[in-house]
């Protein structure tokens, strides 16, 4: 049943799958709390799981059938995972590496202790990347631990349980304040990654397509808000990320900032290049006949026919 608006009278459940808490993830929290997914026919349930690994399995397992999610899917994918990401709304990588106060330059890190969320994650896959780039080998040089989201992260790093630490805004800014030092940011190298973005398996895409492109038109207008309205992003963040909107002012405009206004693409198509450096990090991880073809692990249609039908120049006319 559809009513005048172009909304279903009957909102169909929907799981969206999330690898944790971060401010990379704010498109969905603002097409959920805003109702643009609720405009769109869903009555939805954002999960948040530990890390990108876990919720490729969900996908996989169709347990959830859209996450919004960054290049662990490809882990998964080289595999014959039948996972395509088709919208990516962050496509570089935004990481800081927060250290002790003792670290004072990229090569204090030999023989150091790191922190990532999971192996194959794009904590990790970042991190390894930054590493190579300033000349520190992550495979000998130092010790790479699976330690869960960011916020565990941080509470290691602080606990002295380890060394340091990839985070992104509102943590980078919070830990400098503290006293920690940020040794690399990856923001500012440019390296191209598929970061964030929607990720679904091909059959639902064949089976469903018209459910993810209503899907993909929230989530383009969740991006809009965040980037027009400065005071819903963040509040916005401050709710998701549990802050406290005085307290927490700064870091939260640093996410804002960073994030939001910095990283995040009004369109959120394909970068081929951010693939292929994903598949490329893979390394020995990837199987011999996986496919080297950046192109075999996305599907850039939905999103071309929704920039050719005018939805995008609409939103921001």
């Amino acid at each position: 049943a559809v009513i005048g608006t172009g909304v279903l009278a009957h909102a169909e459940p929907l799981r969206v799958g999330i690898p944790g808490l971060s401010a990379e993830f704010a498109p969905v929290w603002a097409a959920n709390d805003r109702g643009f997914l609720k405009k769109y026919g869903f009555e939805s349930e954002i999960i948040a799981m530990q890390g990108g690994t876990q919720l490729a399995q969900a996908v996989i397992g169709g347990s959830i059938p859209i996450a919004v999610m960054g290049g662990a899917y490809l882990s998964a994918a080289v595999r014959g995972a039948d996972l395509v990401m088709i919208a990516t709304h962050m496509d570089k990588l935004p990481y800081t590496l927060i250290v002790k106060p003792n670290l004072k330059r990229v090569e204090d890190l030999k023989g150091s202790r790191l922190a990532i969320s999971r192996f194959g994650s794009s904590s990790d896959a970042g991190l390894r990347l930054a590493l190579q780039k300033l000349g520190v080998n992550p495979e000998k040089e130092v010790t790479i631990l699976q330690v869960g989201g960011q916020t565990e992260r941080f509470a290691a790093l602080k606990a002295n349980t380890v060394d340091g630490t990839v985070v992104i805004p509102p943590l980078s800014g919070a830990a400098q304040r503290l006293g920690y030092n940020a040794l690399i940011n990856m923001n500012k190298l440019g390296i191209p990654y598929p970061q964030e973005g929607v990720v679904v398996s091909r059959h639902l895409l064949a089976s469903r397509r018209e459910m993810v492109t209503r899907f993909l038109k929230a989530y383009i207008e969740g991006v809009k808000e965040l980037k027009n309205d400065k005071e819903f992003a963040i509040g916005i963040l401050a709710k998701h990320l549990r802050m406290d909107l005085k307290k927490d002012r700064e870091a939260l405009e640093d996410s804002f900032q960073e994030v939001v206004i910095e990283q995040m693409q009004k369109v959120p198509g394909i970068n081929i290049e951010a693939i292929k450096v994903g598949l490329d990090l893979l390394g020995k991880d990837k199987p011999p006949t996986a496919s080297n073809n950046p192109r075999d692990y996305v599907d850039g249609s939905l999103m071309q026919e929704l920039v050719k039908s005018g939805f995008i120049d609409q939103l921001y006319k």
